[in-house]
């Protein structure tokens, strides 16, 4: 999954040459805080914010006098992976897309979740299943072996941190026919090498 799949392509940006009166009335238009502001090249030039404007006396200025540099960026190949981690560690709500320094687009933390979300199988028909494995042990080889018997098909795999000297790891299995005996045969092959 990258963000190409989840990026909204049409931004709506602002001018650096544009009165900051532009930039306002754009972000009160479509509910922003922030607005990405563009060259006309459309290279990403910065962004400006709503708590930014509370000091502006002259409505005429250029936005770019107001704007602030971009540190953050994704291309539309990196992973939503790393997307995520950017959003998360900076405290982001949006994300601009770029391309050779060029805004194609737009990642949100909405588009974002809706990404993982699907990548997790959450709201397909599955058996979801949480199995405690040891880190550096065989515990998940006997967790598939198990599965291939009882035919089950992995939707998703996705792990918790490590706790007790054990990790978490949540499955999502379809094609189970017999649930209780598939936990019953996960619970023994775990506890044997333990």
């Amino acid at each position: 999954m990258n963000v190409r799949q989840y990026m909204q392509s049409r931004a709506v940006t602002v001018a650096p040459d544009a009165p900051i009166a532009q930039a306002r009335d754009l972000m009160e238009e479509h509910g922003f805080g922030l607005l990405l502001v563009v060259a006309e090249d459309g290279t990403l030039a910065g962004f400006v914010t709503r708590a930014g404007l509370k000091e502006v006396a002259d409505w005429e200025a250029p936005v770019e006098r107001f704007a602030h540099p971009a540190k953050f960026a994704v291309s539309p190949e990196d992973t939503l992976e790393k997307a995520a981690l950017i959003l998360l560690a900076n405290r982001l709500v949006v994300l601009p897309v770029t391309q050779e320094d060029k805004l194609v687009g737009v990642i949100t933390q909405g588009e974002l979740l809706k990404g993982l979300t699907l990548g997790l199988g959450i709201g397909l028909e599955a058996t979801r299943l949480t199995v405690k494995v040891r880190p550096d042990s065989d515990d998940l080889y006997d967790v598939f072996a198990v599965l291939r018997k009882h035919e089950a098909k992995i939707v998703s795999l996705a792990q918790s941190g490590a706790k007790d000297g054990t990790r978490e790891i949540v499955l999502r299995v379809q094609g189970v026919e017999e649930k209780e005996r598939l936990r019953s045969d996960l619970e023994a092959a775990l506890k044997q090498d333990r």
